[in-house]
């Protein structure tokens, strides 16, 4: 991968390619990215491994959005046909990361499971113990919201405030109190 200019980081079965190249260069760093990408299927299938192109993620952070626009929009094909279309945001350890580092794909999907989990407690409160429900609020909303919060320093205000309507929901399910009387702050 050095050979081709790339950095690389790997966690478990998952490998992470960066490189860092002026906006006028992007079509080859797509190309020497082709090159790289189709050297590492063949050595994993040399070693009996296969890649798993279907899941293979590709895209640009930190350009303006003109640039982004522009590159976004290209695909990458590969030499057995195989096509690769960049994202907008991809997903590392968990955290939904865009292009622009903004964490609102992030906070969006935290919202949306965070509010599912609470719809889905709300419905057995009442078989459930207190005990018991702060204890799921803490499982499956609290870590969630605790986990990689530190990427949110220096998120807009509105997005905090999605959060924190999670953060209010929870609170209410676990306390019982009603929309008016509850604000964690």
């Amino acid at each position: 991968m050095s050979e081709f200019g790339f950095t690389s980081h790997a966690y478990a079965d998952d490998t992470q390619l960066y490189i860092s190249v002026a906006a006028a260069s992007c079509q080859e760093a797509i190309e020497r990215f082709a090159g790289c990408l189709e050297r590492v299927r063949d050595w994993m299938a040399s070693n009996r491994l296969k890649l798993n192109e279907d899941k293979t993620q590709i895209t640009w952070w930190l350009g303006t959005q003109h640039q982004l626009n522009k590159t976004l929009s290209q695909t990458l094909t590969l030499r057995n046909a195989t096509v690769l279309q960049f994202s907008t945001a991809i997903k590392n350890l968990g955290v939904l990361v865009d292009s622009q580092l903004t964490m609102a794909d992030h906070i969006a999907a935290v919202c949306r499971s965070g509010f599912f989990q609470l719809r889905q407690l709300r419905s057995i409160t009442q078989s459930l113990t207190p005990a018991a429900v702060k204890t799921l609020v803490y499982a499956f909303i609290s870590s969630r919201l605790d986990y990689c919060n530190q990427l949110f320093v220096g998120v807009t205000g509105r997005l905090l405030g999605k959060l924190q309507s999670l953060q209010n929901a929870a609170a209410r399910l676990v306390t019982g109190a009603r929309n008016s009387t509850t604000s964690l702050m």
